[in-house]
């Protein structure tokens, strides 16, 4: 299969955006580190062994671009109205609270930054345990047992706000 830079971009723009998003909070910024990720891609191309697997390298290129601009310019993050744009609003998923949805974003922005990745990773970009495992160097049972403490913390934020998940949301 060859893989060329429009088949990466229209496969995967979407959900490289959405994370990045999720994780800078900063639209602009987060457009520039998506550009610099796709670039990057391209050039590597012939380091991807399975094209199947482009959503996770890419996440994997993403994450390393996000830390090295953090890393270099010192920014701090910055939460604004918009944040989480990407997460399914109330005409998305049947069943579950507005209310439930409306508090997410400060919800996720009160859990620590080890967690909300997981939980972005795994219920936001739907990537399977092994994917996860593979992007963010980790056993896949550090993967699961992290991933069931990140829900029970999500868990433990929202019942403080009155809230609950139902249904197995999470």
């Amino acid at each position: 299969m060859n893989l060329t830079c429009e088949s990466l971009v229209e496969g995967h723009l979407d959900a490289v955006h959405a994370y990045a998003r999720s994780k800078v909070r900063q639209d602009d910024l987060a457009r520039d580190i998506v550009q610099r990720t796709f670039l990057k891609a391209f050039q590597k191309r012939s380091q991807l062994r399975d094209p199947l697997a482009a959503r996770g390298w890419l996440l994997s290129i993403l994450r390393n671009e996000i830390a090295m601009e953090f890393r270099s310019s010192a920014r701090f993050e910055v939460w604004d109205e918009k944040d989480f744009e990407a997460l399914p609003g109330p005409e998305d998923e049947e069943g579950v609270d507005p209310s439930l949805l409306e508090a997410l974003p400060d919800v996720l922005s009160r859990i620590p930054e080890a967690a909300r990745t997981l939980l972005l990773l795994r219920y936001q970009q739907e990537l399977p345990y092994e994917e996860i495992a593979s992007l963010l160097d980790l056993p896949l049972g550090t993967v699961q047992s992290r991933l069931h403490r990140a829900k029970a913390t999500l868990k433990a934020v929202l019942n403080k706000e009155g809230l609950t998940l139902k249904g197995g949301v999470v």
